[in-house]
């Protein structure tokens, strides 16, 4: 029997309409492996050697999520430019305390190498829900919540890499209000 137009096969053979949630999943992390190879052409057009390799890296990462959602092999824990993934977290969480700054308000003085890293991030953020969809039962359980955390610590580690690249002085910040304190 001939293979129809909008099917594809997923695993073990089995032909899935392509709007089943785990084959935009996919798509969606071809395309930020794209987006890398782009950033790279551009970091190294500007002679920023260190940021190509930051960013291998992160495809090589990246490339790790395909191949194991593909498989089912469990993600290894985030490892990034000598931080693991509870480290990433808790610099990109408090920015402040490692950059001497706010949290980052996107804005055209940001310049083009940190515009793409903030683009790069906002697409790893959006591939991370797609990965919630496409791994959450009906009853709420979590299939594959390695993929997401490790997904979710990536978007973190480019928000941190986005801080290394921004133009000295930049000082567009968003001043999160603190928590309310619940009284006892």
């Amino acid at each position: 029997m001939e293979k129809q137009e909008h099917k594809t096969s997923l695993f073990g053979g089995t032909a899935v309409d392509k709007t089943h949630p785990r084959v935009e999943l996919r798509g969606r992390l071809d395309r930020l492996c794209a987006l890398v190879v782009e950033l790279q052409i551009l970091a190294e057009r500007q002679e920023l050697m260190s940021l190509v390799e930051e960013l291998e890296e992160v495809g090589g990462k990246l490339y790790d999520v395909l191949s194991c959602e593909v498989t089912g092999k469990t993600c290894d824990d985030l490892f990034l430019w000598g931080m693991n993934g509870d480290e990433i977290r808790e610099r990109s969480h408090h920015p402040e305390r490692y950059f001497a700054t706010g949290h980052i308000r996107p804005h055209y003085t940001m310049g083009v190498i940190a515009a793409g890293l903030n683009s790069l991030r906002t697409q790893i953020r959006e591939t991370e829900l797609s990965a919630c969809r496409a791994f959450t039962a009906e009853d709420g359980k979590i299939d594959r919540a390695d993929l997401i955390k490790t997904l979710n610590r990536l978007s973190s580690a480019v928000y941190i890499l986005t801080y290394k690249y921004l133009p000295d002085g930049y000082d567009k910040t968003v001043r999160l209000p603190k928590a309310k304190e619940t009284p006892n």
